[in-house]
């Protein structure tokens, strides 16, 4: 029998009970992602905000103006978390951009720490008044350009095999095309994976329209693969089916789709250390979407030890 998905889900964040004693990591680049008040009273959470900046090298610890946590080094990341060693990690990855918590997450896994990873739905999305075919949500301002996630970096490795290009699909298919553009696949290489089902019943219908022109490049329609958009271990089960298939050949995964999706890229790319993650590091928007709807709660930990289990 097969054993559930370690998730648990509420239908908002304030519905969710974080455990006494825990560190709770977060930032709020987003209305959905402030802290509900109810967690501010758990006795013994502790509560560590994150800042961001315009580079991608760093962030601040407390305020814009504390404590700075180089992300270029995985000895600074692993003495930013020995303070907390012993507590559990929890990650509310909601307000945070990939480049800090994925490497959080691999670093704090590696270094032994039971990680539990949040998320909460957008309640809604900010529509763009007057859409292109690719673009019709107010996503993104601008991309900074495909580079390495700090603590992933394999850009620059020799390879003996293939790439097989892996695009977690959102709305954004501007951001698709940049992918191709730059990595130019063959159209047979390339396996586009959209959430279905989506967060709500009409985001995959969005999905597809959003990256109509993208898909129809070289047929890569063809080998499109569907995973539900909230869980990131059925997409790692995705992705495995996809390296089973393309045995010779190693993955390039570009996770510009949910994030659920892209925390189950970066725990295949953990596991599967072969495996590279293709990001584009856009520059959100501060109002792109309003309100917030389930809470999703990610046992990574768990996950992680069934994987290696014999």
């Amino acid at each position: 029998m097969i054993a559930p998905h370690p998730i648990e889900v509420t239908a908002n964040a304030a519905q969710f009970v974080p455990p006494g004693g825990g560190v709770l990591i977060h930032g709020t680049l987003e209305e959905r992602s402030l802290i509900p008040d109810g967690w501010r009273a758990v006795p013994g959470l502790v509560f560590v905000e994150i800042f961001e900046n315009d580079h991608l090298s760093s962030f601040r610890v407390g305020s814009p103006s504390g404590s700075e946590i180089t992300l270029r080094r995985r000895d600074a990341l692993e003495n930013f978390l020995d303070r907390f060693h012993g507590r559990e990690l929890l990650i509310d990855y909601t307000g945070l951009s990939h480049h800090v918590w994925m490497p959080l997450l691999k670093v704090g896994l590696e270094s032994g720490f039971e990680i539990r990873l949040i998320y909460s739905e957008p309640g809604a999305y900010q529509f763009v008044s007057n859409p292109r075919l690719s673009d019709f949500f107010d996503l993104s301002e601008k991309v900074r350009g495909i580079t390495p996630i700090p603590t992933f970096s394999k850009l620059s490795a020799p390879r003996k095999k293939a790439p097989v290009l892996v695009p977690l699909l959102g709305f954004e298919g501007t951001r698709f095309k940049h992918v191709i553009e730059t990595l130019q696949p063959e159209g047979q290489d390339i396996f586009p994976i959209v959430g279905i089902p989506g967060f709500q019943l009409d985001f995959p219908f969005h999905s597809y329209r959003g990256n109509a022109d993208a898909l129809s490049f070289n047929r890569a329609w063809e080998n499109v693969r569907f995973s539900d958009a909230a869980c990131p271990f059925s997409l790692y089960a995705t992705l495995s089916e996809i390296k089973n298939a393309r045995a010779d050949d190693f993955l390039q995964i570009s996770p510009i789709g949910t994030k659920p999706h892209a925390l189950g890229a970066a725990l295949f790319a953990i596991l599967n250390p072969e495996t590279e993650l293709v990001y584009d590091h856009p520059v959100r928007k501060k109002q792109r979407s309003a309100g917030a709807g389930r809470c999703h709660i990610y046992n990574v930990s768990e996950f992680v030890r069934s994987r290696r289990a014999p």
